[in-house]
């Protein structure tokens, strides 16, 4: 199958960092070259990971959902990539990444993804605070997300931290939180709270062949 080359460089470069047990990853921009180390990622995540991430979860990533999530341009549509770089092969753990609104170019759809072995360690935390100071080098304001409507403790949790909830389709909550400076006490907690709600009940953005 022919596969598209990627148009587009990333600017930013990887850093390395410790986790709360001490783990050791490599953060870095998620590369065309990284399809199979996302597709055996995929395949690592329990059936619940993949229910909650993704609503109706296919088997496996197809070669066009590969495509659609690699071929990156790195300003409207944005990933990191996490790597447990003490572990033999230094296979990939986790992905963050933003999808720009086409309709609301300060608008971005988000999702976090960390393997079940790596969470509960900071991960998901930290990819998403670096996901954040991305999208706002790039003008995005606003991360947005879906929700499962009958997952009320989240959606009051990010209510009270100003999130903006509206009705989108039978069951399911469209959610959108301005993205706090930098510089913001708040910024930590409410990051906490949009990943509380990435990880236990929001689609996975997975369009293939969707605007970018």
């Amino acid at each position: 199958m022919f596969q598209s080359l990627p148009t587009a460089e990333p600017a930013s470069t990887g850093s390395t960092h410790e986790l709360a047990d001490h783990t050791r990853v490599l953060v870095r921009p998620l590369l065309h070259t990284d399809r199979h180390e996302l597709a055996v990622g995929y395949e690592h995540l329990s059936a619940e990971g993949r229910r909650l991430r993704f609503f109706t979860p296919p088997s496996r990533l197809s070669d066009a959902d590969l495509e659609y999530l690699t071929n990156l341009d790195y300003h409207d549509h944005f990933a990191w990539a996490a790597f447990a770089i003490d572990e033999p092969g230094q296979p990939g753990i986790g992905v963050a990444r933003y999808i720009r609104d086409p309709a609301h170019r300060d608008h971005a759809e988000v999702a976090v993804t960390v393997l079940d072995d790596y969470q509960r360690r900071g991960l998901g935390t930290l990819l998403l605070e670096m996901l954040a100071g991305e999208a706002r080098r790039n003008g995005i304001t606003t991360f947005v997300s879906h929700i499962l409507w009958d997952n009320r403790e989240l959606l009051e949790a990010l209510s009270a931290a100003g999130a903006r909830i509206e009705p989108e389709e039978p069951g399911v909550a469209w959610v959108a939180l301005e993205i706090p400076p930098a510089e913001s006490p708040t910024l930590i907690s409410v990051l906490r709270s949009v990943l509380r709600a990435l990880g236990r009940a929001t689609r996975e953005v997975l369009e293939p062949g969707a605007e970018s």
